[in-house]
């Protein structure tokens, strides 16, 4: 599937795999592809996120105030350590493999070009595929960062 992306997606896709890795998780999931987007250089994704305020650092906020939520929904107070940062790879920590929910991000990015008549997949194709999810982690952070699907498909025209 990965011959239908475009350069640039091919790029985020491979950028999500290091957001993970350097989290310290052994999966990519929907919250790396997100990062990965936000952290791209100067394209039309990328001026639609900044438009929507979807800056790194706001995204990163509210996938900490998401994890925060989730913690006390189950009676935990306080904030566990996380994962810090690591190499790829290194001291026998393996490449993330792919998770189910980035595994879905991709195949929507597909549906998605196909329904638009594309032949590649885009950056913009992988943004709109995580704004349809309907449960889990990007839904509620789209919520807490104040963004509707519909806000997305818009930035982007």
């Amino acid at each position: 599937m990965f011959e239908r992306f475009a350069r640039s997606a091919q790029a985020t896709v491979k950028r999500a795999r290091e957001v993970a890795a350097t989290a310290g998780s052994s999966t990519v999931e929907a919250q790396h592809v997100l990062l990965a987007l936000t952290q791209q250089a100067d394209d039309p994704t990328s001026r639609a996120l900044a438009t929507l305020g979807m800056s790194e650092r706001a995204v990163r906020g509210a996938l900490e105030e998401e994890f925060t939520q989730a913690l006390q929904a189950v009676g935990v107070a306080a904030t566990p350590p996380r994962p810090g940062p690591s190499a790829p790879g290194r001291a026998g920590r393996p490449t993330p493999r792919w998770g189910q929910s980035a595994k879905l991000v991709l195949v929507r990015a597909l549906q998605v070009a196909v329904d638009r008549g594309h032949k590649r997949i885009e950056d913009r194709h992988l943004l709109i595929a995580l704004s349809l999810a309907e449960a889990g982690v990007i839904p509620r952070v789209l919520r807490t960062l104040d963004i509707a699907p519909t806000d997305i498909d818009i930035a982007l025209r």
